[in-house]
């Protein structure tokens, strides 16, 4: 299916070209020799999801405002904002808002017991517009969070799932809704291994190709960089064991941040296999292309990138209707609500509540895609072009993020 780039992107940016042009005229009031200037605060110091985010968000808004006037956002590590004290009031980001915003609290404002209110008023004045970048990972958020976000002039959050949690929770605040994205890489470079692509692997997915090449199983990924129990670690196994059950052309596949985590011991016996460390854009691409089928059983959570990149490959993404992913995820793939359970218990900030999946339909809905795949394969297609690719890039993202501004 041809996609024309330049086209799509001509026309994003003049269909929310009135929003754009005031933000942007919003910023020339504190222009400083011919240039606009901003800030972005996020965590540079070291690399986790919301450094990956925040940098998207930063190339793509550079683009679209270096359409409009040469602008220069300035990126500050989270770790000294604390310490920083603006000459000129300008606009300024904070991702993520509520562990910045409440380390900046003790450090400069709360450091003797007592808020220092002045104190804090004349800082505020040296910010022109103060835009929190957040997530919910459950439908409540708790009052100290609340305090928190109130503070800003406004907040972005990736779905409409944490939008109904802050405004659920009584933040007063304007929240947009600025969902994640992908390059548009994702979207159109052809299938890894029908390509002449597949020299960028690394051994250990190369490894894993021909595994299935010389066995035909079919791969189900599950992706465990961290908090086994909110991403839904006993209802995958519970899952695998079922399908394994009845049928044994199946094999996990647990892409993990270390190598043999507690969890592959518990389904090694299955036969379950374990990729882990840090891999390239081009990488993840090409492990996405040689499975069959991801899983995401995440019981709370904002938007699970992971889950749309399986989707943007035109790989099936099997999720219950939960939560951020309910935004993207299409119904024909997705698995029955579970229990409501609390994703994070005993957390400071989300302290609602979100879903288990229902293990025995997502184990039914499994095998109906497995069985007929190519089906399931030519409707993703058309779903992932039509609906996934103009809404869910970064360059979508980054003019939502803009029109925060106005």
């Amino acid at each position: 299916m041809h996609f024309d780039l330049n086209r799509y992107t001509d026309s994003l940016i003049f269909s929310n070209i009135v929003p754009i042009k005031r933000a942007i005229d919003r910023i020339h009031t504190v222009r400083i020799s011919g240039r606009c200037y901003m800030h972005y605060v996020y965590p540079k110091w070291h690399r986790v999801s919301f450094t990956l985010v925040a940098q998207k968000h930063i190339e793509y808004m550079r683009y679209i405002q270096n359409r409009f006037i040469e602008c220069n956002i300035n990126e500050i590590d989270e770790r000294a904002f604390p310490g920083f004290n603006p000459t000129v009031p300008l606009p300024t980001f904070v991702h993520p808002a509520f562990y910045i915003m409440s380390e900046l609290m003790r450090l400069r404002f709360k450091k003797y017991g007592t808020f220092d209110q002045k104190g804090y008023e004349w800082w505020r004045k040296k910010f022109d517009r103060l835009i929190a970048v957040e997530v919910a990972d459950s439908d409540r958020l708790s009052e100290e969070a609340v305090e928190i976000a109130n503070l800003f002039d406004a907040i972005a959050v990736p779905s409409t799932f944490s939008r109904d949690a802050f405004v659920n929770s009584g933040v007063k605040r304007p929240v947009h809704v600025v969902p994640h994205g992908l390059d548009f890489e994702w979207y159109l470079l052809p299938n890894f291994w029908h390509s002449s692509l597949n020299y960028m692997v690394g051994q250990n997915i190369w490894e894993l190709y021909q595994y299935k090449m010389r066995t035909g199983k079919r791969i189900i990924l599950f992706w465990l960089w961290h908090s086994p129990m909110r991403k839904g670690w006993p209802e995958v196994k519970r899952f695998y064991e079922k399908l394994r059950r009845r049928r044994d052309d199946v094999v996990l596949v647990l892409k993990t941040y270390g190598p043999n985590p507690p969890e592959l011991e518990e389904v090694r016996h299955l036969g379950a296999i374990n990729i882990y460390g840090w891999i390239s854009d081009y990488e993840k691409m090409a492990l996405f292309d040689l499975t069959d089928i991801t899983l995401n059983f995440s019981r709370g959570g904002a938007f699970e990138l992971n889950c749309l990149e399986a989707l943007g490959r035109g790989k099936p993404c099997l999720a219950h209707k939960c939560c951020g992913w309910a935004d993207y995820v299409p119904d024909f793939v997705a698995a029955k609500n579970g229990p409501k359970v609390q994703p994070l218990p005993g957390n400071h900030i989300h302290v609602g509540y979100g879903h288990a999946v229902d293990v025995d339909d997502a184990v039914d809905k499994a095998e109906q895609i497995l069985d007929s795949y190519d089906e399931y394969q030519a409707k993703l297609e058309e779903y992932r072009m039509n609906v996934l690719l103009p809404k869910f890039n970064w360059l979508y993202a980054a003019v939502e993020l803009i029109k925060t501004l106005d």
